[in-house]
């Protein structure tokens, strides 16, 4: 984020506008926690953007562990990327991958 926007811009950026930019460049989204699919506006941008997400499953981890989760994780990482074609959110713990449900749209909804 901050190579991409700066720093201090990567800090004000809005969620949905970096997650459909990425996503329109071709980018897998890496992060940190599953928050971002808790979030009704989060979640539709994910779904209509067709973001492919990876998001650590304990938002409690810092710097060495999210590293040691992702690269253990790696090949299945790289996997489910080439596999999954359609909007993603996966994620990632010690024992392994989980892939997750995008919550849009809405369980009463039509798609």
């Amino acid at each position: 984020m901050d190579e991409r926007y700066g720093k201090d811009e990567s800090q004000r950026i809005a969620d949905t506008q970096w997650i459909e930019e990425a996503t329109i460049r071709g980018d897998i989204l890496i992060c940190k926690d599953l928050a971002i699919t808790h979030n009704a506006v989060k979640a539709r941008v994910i779904y209509m953007s067709g973001a492919r997400v990876f998001a650590l499953a304990k938002a409690n981890v810092v710097g060495k562990e999210m590293a040691e989760l992702l690269l253990s994780n790696e090949e299945r990482i790289v996997e489910a990327a080439k596999r999954v074609t359609e909007p993603f959110v996966f994620a990632v713990s010690h024992n392994g991958l989980r892939r997750t449900r995008i919550r849009y749209p809405a369980a009463d909804q039509t798609p």
